[in-house]
């Protein structure tokens, strides 16, 4: 007994270190909104030189930028990134009373070692998940309010941290407290309020509207079933049978055990919770998102699974650990298709293993040749294309003080053609009756009324992969993958 204790000890050391090792090694921090949550970190840090574009988490690049402002990089997202995924497994184990399976299957669970090099949210959002749906079984057994109130409190910060946690947070008040006084249901909002809060603060600081992120993420999740705003196409992630059997991968495989009617009669509440994050994460499929209730599975699956199911559940997730894990490992040394941010799996999967290994990483060399062009052009205004955030891409890489601002190309564009307007909608629907009046709703996206950029003063335009295509500047000089051009003076 000692020793099979000292054994897992062991083991665990070692996956822990090379988890890290791989984590910090990796050139690997994501493709997916990264620059939404290492931007924000950036202009708190005052290292922005450019306007911030959306984000989908303000506060949690807030929460970051002081260690940004100190060390000038983005290493500190990693650093979380690994804390609040140990918090996750050592979470798990405690949850389970020191069950080792439990332990060894969310420690290789691959959705961990997926998500360890990135910048997001999820992983904090994961944790806060867990110990939300932990709070209010517990009080859906016990009935006291303390339970409900660190429930409420813990989901209302995971909201405030990552939008995707709101259909999660009103799955399990529902799921929880249909059966339940209706003051408990009220108790629960007003928990989830307190939660909340620091978000409502930081809006309040910045946009002088409470709920501002709340009311842009929800009009920008209507604004992507009709297309999004650059494209007119489904704005979501499609529904490919690619993308399907990466989810599938992701999840346990053993889940469905857990559907087995003697099982499911005895955990009915968190099995409906279960399935409808499912089908939230099916809707929108996403490896990523498999995170946010992977861990409830496992704690599950721990109680459930016989030893050879245990055995052959760890076998499929060190196949599918390696299969994730080497393209990051591929990544400490090359550059796969010379990607500025990397590639992961999935991208791999989805374009049929057809790839390109470069020496070096291409965002260390797009890095340089910035660096390079504000030396050459110091204080100088940049126009940045050609796609609308193609500015965000170079700022995000930026740490100098040379550049005056990078400019997006489309905002650049509307000042050209004097127009405000980026997106607009209008709901009116007529009346089939001689009616006197007509009802309507107008919304969309314009461009902020204190623009304070001297779009006059601009003289340099700066093309990623090719030279801008902006009437009145012509091409200079090639840096790298960059191309600098001139405004034509007449």
């Amino acid at each position: 007994m000692i020793k099979n204790k000292l054994n897992n000890k062991k083991l665990a050391v070692g996956f822990f270190l090379f988890l890290i090792f791989l984590t910090f090694l990796t050139n690997f921090y994501g493709h997916i909104d990264i620059t939404d949550y290492a931007s924000t970190a950036k202009f708190f840090a005052g290292k922005y030189s450019a306007k911030i574009r959306s984000s989908h988490s303000y506060l949690f690049g807030f929460i970051h930028f002081p260690f940004v402002f100190m060390t000038n990089n983005l290493i500190i997202f990693k650093i979380t990134s690994l804390l609040f995924l140990f918090l996750i497994i050592y979470s798990i184990y405690i949850l389970s009373k020191k069950n080792i399976r439990t332990f060894w299957l969310i420690m290789l669970a691959p959705i961990i070692w997926y998500m360890a090099p990135w910048i997001s949210p999820i992983q904090l959002a994961s944790l806060l998940i867990l110990w939300g749906y932990y709070f209010i079984k517990k009080y859906d057994k016990i009935g006291n309010l303390r339970y409900l109130a660190c429930s409420g409190i813990l989901l209302g910060l995971g909201w405030a941290i990552y939008d995707t946690v709101l259909p999660i947070l009103l799955f399990l008040g529902v799921i929880f407290l249909y059966n339940k006084k209706t003051l408990h249901s009220f108790y629960f909002i007003l928990f989830l309020m307190i939660g909340l809060f620091p978000r409502l603060v930081l809006d309040q600081f910045l946009f002088n509207f409470s709920f501002y992120t709340i009311f842009k993420s929800t009009m920008g999740t209507i604004a992507n079933f009709f297309g999004g705003i650059y494209v007119r196409d489904f704005g979501w992630s499609p529904k490919s049978l690619s993308n399907f059997i990466l989810i599938f991968l992701t999840i346990p495989f053993y889940t469905w055990i857990l559907y087995k009617p003697s099982f499911l009669k005895k955990n009915k509440k968190t099995m409906i919770f279960i399935s409808l994050c499912l089908l939230l994460i099916f809707s929108n499929p996403q490896i990523r998102y498999v995170l946010l209730i992977t861990p409830v599975i496992i704690l599950l699956l721990g109680r459930v699974l016989t030893y050879k199911q245990f055995r052959r559940q760890i076998i499929l997730f060190f196949i599918i650990i390696i299969l994730f894990i080497t393209p990051y490992m591929a990544q400490t040394s090359y550059s796969i298709n010379n990607e500025i941010y990397g590639m992961d799996f999935s991208y791999l999967y989805k374009n049929d293993f057809k790839f390109f290994l470069t020496k070096g990483h291409a965002s260390n060399i797009i890095q340089k040749n910035i660096k390079e062009i504000a030396e050459d052009y110091p204080n100088e205004l940049f126009i940045v294309g050609n796609e609308p955030d193609s500015y965000a891409i170079l700022v995000s890489f930026y740490w100098g003080e040379n550049v005056k601002e990078f400019v997006s190309i489309q905002d650049y564009q509307l000042f050209l053609n004097n127009e405000t307007i980026l997106y607009e909608r209008t709901f009116m629907p007529t009346p089939n009756i001689r009616a006197r009046r007509q009802i309507w709703l107008s919304g969309g996206m314009s461009k902020n009324n204190n623009d304070d950029t001297d779009y006059e003063d601009i003289n340099f335009a700066i093309g990623l992969y090719e030279p801008i295509n902006l009437e009145g500047f012509k091409f200079v000089k090639r840096y790298g993958n960059l191309y600098l051009s001139k405004k034509i003076k007449n």
